[in-house]
């Protein structure tokens, strides 16, 4: 049986070698490549496309001019203290916090009727709170203190009356 050479891939094989030579080159590039080359037929965008994602050459090829170039610094704008975009509902007139229903900024919103959410909320702050008292050690008023509100919390929480 004869030895076989290598079967030439055609066009993709060509818009495989054009861009490894160069990585920015677009469907008309691969194409006036292709004509330089005396090839005869068209090379489709699509194909070009498909290569460049295959090649993980795909997005938008900026132009202009390369990064680190010398005046960058030059045409940076300067600082001017205004935040781009919509503003958080909590803050109020000039950026101040606006005065309210007394939440901070970390907790998150409950829906109404969530008095349960809140209270197991509160219950897991205590426990943290235990934990770090606990921690400290030689507090254990504080820590039978602590236990007992949680059990007051859990009852209220539970539906149970004390």
């Amino acid at each position: 049986m004869p030895a076989t050479a290598r079967r030439n891939q055609g066009k993709t094989e060509f818009v495989r070698k054009v861009l490894t030579k160069n990585p920015h080159a677009n469907a008309k590039v691969v194409r006036e490549e292709w004509e330089t080359a005396g090839h005869d037929g068209t090379i489709s965008q699509t194909l070009v496309n498909k290569q460049r994602s295959l090649m993980g050459l795909a997005g938008n090829i900026r132009g202009g001019r390369p990064k680190g170039s010398g005046s960058a610094g030059a045409e940076k704008r300067p600082y001017t203290g205004k935040k781009r975009g919509r503003k958080p509902k909590s803050a109020g007139v000039n950026g101040r916090e606006a005065t309210g229903d007394g939440r901070s900024f970390d907790e998150p919103r409950v829906r109404a009727g969530g008095r349960s959410a809140r209270l197991t909320q509160i219950e897991a702050d205590i426990d943290r709170l235990l934990f770090r008292v606990m921690d400290i050690g030689g507090l254990e008023d504080i820590e039978d203190s602590l236990r007992r509100t949680r059990r007051l919390l859990y009852q209220a929480l539970s539906g149970h009356a004390s």
